[in-house]
């Protein structure tokens, strides 16, 4: 997938950002390659059970790629791994879309992301993987962050590596998301979903909106004046979700807890870090709950450089 996106990496931090805590790279252009692997599963479940009825997965797989930062222009292309799918004789399609622009103490996130088919497990165990192809999971939103203290701490630095930090500092962060989601099942069919309450959710077609208020806390430990980062993140949220294709209009509770750690080098011209993240929304329908599971583990290496003295096609 190809994106070009008129945003820069390098995002401007607030003017009034302590010079002892926070540099900024005398390069402002960068070029990445990374790698990693993402996982993704949805859960389905009565209310106040531990025990799932119903689970699908997504065949994910490794994947590699690049992004180039020049200027105001941001090009990015990755592709999946071959031979790393989790089921690696079925080929199903995966679309995502998403990239971030930040000014001051606000950070915002796009996005957009759309399972044509999924895995369903043989066993509990995930022991092999039967094919359901025919239905499709969307979801597409917008995360507002909110960092309080910005003057010490860099968000840059902490989550990309565009800043450097050169002393360790945190802050309370805030998000915001307002997310559309949707399942579409072509020719419902017991073959797969034996429990009746989640066939009846299933073939309905499902699509509802949410909204999720979280609060959580992010710390950039810094090591050699900001050469080494070691950068953990917490978040906890709640909030309510209504169903759109259903006669009811009563809102129900959503929660969700994400986690990331961060840790990598960091210089004028080089740097190189890993990234975790996880992420566990809890989703409760009218009828059923879904329990969405989402995980990545990334790393990236990148080269910054300096603007060319003559401009490509006038606009560069």
């Amino acid at each position: 997938m190809l994106i070009v996106i008129p945003y820069s990496k390098a995002c401007a931090q607030s003017n009034v950002a302590d010079s002892n805590y926070i540099a900024s790279f005398p390069k402002a252009n960068t070029i990445e390659f990374n790698t990693g692997i993402s996982a993704a599963s949805l859960n389905f479940k009565d209310a106040g059970e531990r025990q799932n009825d119903f689970r699908m997965v997504a065949n994910s797989s490794a994947y590699t790629g690049f992004f180039l930062n020049y200027k105001w222009l941001s090009l990015s292309y990755s592709v999946a791994i071959p031979g790393t799918r989790r089921a690696k004789d079925i080929k199903l399609k995966y679309t995502s879309f998403a990239f971030n622009f930040s000014k001051g103490r606000l950070k915002f996130h796009p996005f957009y992301g759309s399972y044509n088919g999924l895995l369903v497990p043989r066993n509990k165990r995930s022991e092999g993987f039967e094919e359901f192809r025919n239905i499709q999971y969307t979801n597409a939103g917008l995360d507002v962050y909110y960092f309080t203290n910005t003057r010490r701490f860099s968000p840059g630095a902490a989550n990309a590596f565009s800043q450097l930090q050169k002393k360790s500092a945190g802050s309370l962060f805030f998000m915001a998301t307002p997310i559309w989601q949707k399942i579409n099942w072509k020719d419902p069919s017991r073959e797969y979903i034996r429990d009746s309450g989640t066939y009846t959710l299933l073939s309905g077609d499902p699509q509802w909106v949410s909204f999720i208020l979280r609060a959580g806390y992010t710390y950039n430990f810094s090591f050699n004046g900001g050469k080494w980062s070691l950068v953990p993140s917490l978040l906890f949220g709640a909030g309510a979700l209504r169903e759109i294709n259903t006669d009811k209009k009563d809102l129900q509770f959503v929660s969700d807890i994400q986690g990331s750690v961060n840790l990598g080098y960091n210089s004028d011209t080089y740097y190189i870090y890993g990234r975790a993240w996880w992420d566990d929304l809890q989703t409760n329908f009218l009828i059923k709950h879904m329990h969405r599971v989402n995980s990545n583990f990334s790393i990236t290496a990148g080269y910054r450089f300096a603007s060319f003295k003559k401009k490509f096609a006038h606009i560069l």
